[in-house]
């Protein structure tokens, strides 16, 4: 039983240990779960802050989630909901944080999805 139960969920909990996101400098630095290469985004490049309220089931139900969603001039999104708890509100220090290193303001949202891509902004604004 233990080989059976025990071993699988030892091994998918080790494969989580170096999930962890960084925040330095100049970049923010993201690790993700098991041998996936980290990835590195520039504060310099963030285009967009947008805070979410959390995602939707199957079923169309919002579930909590809270997070910041920051879209990157090369098309990469980054999202604080990705990794940590189901909390209702973003943590007011990663809020003031990203807003220093970035110097954006925040959008608001109920999901992630509901964020437009970044190019579509533009194209909107753009005469």
């Amino acid at each position: 039983m233990v080989v059976l139960i025990a071993l699988p969920i030892g091994i998918l909990t080790i494969l989580a240990l170096p999930m962890h996101t960084a925040f330095r400098q100049d970049d923010l630095r993201d690790c993700g779960y098991a041998f996936a290469p980290c990835k590195t985004y520039r504060y310099a490049d963030a285009r967009r802050m947008t805070i979410i309220e959390g995602f939707r089931t199957r079923d169309g139900k919002l579930t909590r989630r809270a997070g910041i969603v920051i879209d990157f001039a090369d098309g990469r999104r980054w999202s604080s909901a990705d990794v940590g708890d189901f909390s209702e509100r973003v943590e007011s220090t990663l809020e003031e944080l990203l807003e220093n290193k970035t110097r954006l303001g925040y959008n608001y949202s109920q999901t992630e999805a509901d964020i437009p891509p970044l190019a579509q902004v533009h194209e909107r604004v753009t005469p």
